[in-house]
């Protein structure tokens, strides 16, 4: 079966994916509460996260004190990027982010922009992780909440048939 690619009416933007960020240096610039979801979701995953920030939310604070995330106190220098694989600019400043991300693709690095899809090369989903599944809802940037609704109604139906399952 052939399919006539100039038809890309329904084409998705971002291909759903899992990435393997295991030991890779992964820099998040933001440590607010966005920046603090994106890095504690690398760190989980098993990267090697360094979030940039003069100030970071108290749950970061945790983390980098447990020591399972680096920070570097202050402003984001282009030098910040030498060797990171992913790059989350999560700031509430989107001039700062188009910044970071215009240095993370001119270093090669894959780009995250919490701040603007349209920027983007990569996008986090609403994981669920159950037993040994993983679930991530997408809405191609969208709507975020969204995704995290549809997750949260997976997660509902998921548990509502394990009970079931344990009453028969």
């Amino acid at each position: 079966m052939t399919t006539d690619s100039s038809d890309l009416s329904g084409t998705i933007r971002f291909l759903p994916i899992a990435l393997d960020v295991r030991g890779r240096a992964c820099l998040v610039v933001g440590g607010g509460s966005v920046g603090t979801r994106k890095a504690v979701t690398l760190a989980q995953a098993g990267a090697a996260v360094t979030v940039v920030s003069p100030v970071v939310t108290a749950e970061l604070t945790e983390q980098i004190s447990a020591g399972g995330i680096s920070w570097v106190e202050g402003q984001f220098r282009d030098g910040h990027l030498s060797g990171v694989f992913l790059v989350v600019a999560a700031t509430n400043d989107e001039a700062l982010n188009a910044v970071v991300v215009k240095h993370a693709a001119e270093r090669g690095a894959l780009v995250c922009d919490a701040s603007s899809v349209e920027r983007s090369q990569v996008i986090f989903g609403a994981v669920l992780k159950r037993d040994e599944a993983t679930i991530a809802v997408f809405t191609d940037g969208r709507d975020p909440a969204q995704a995290k609704q549809t997750r949260d109604q997976i997660a509902g139906f998921l548990a509502a048939e394990r009970q079931v399952g344990t009453k028969s």
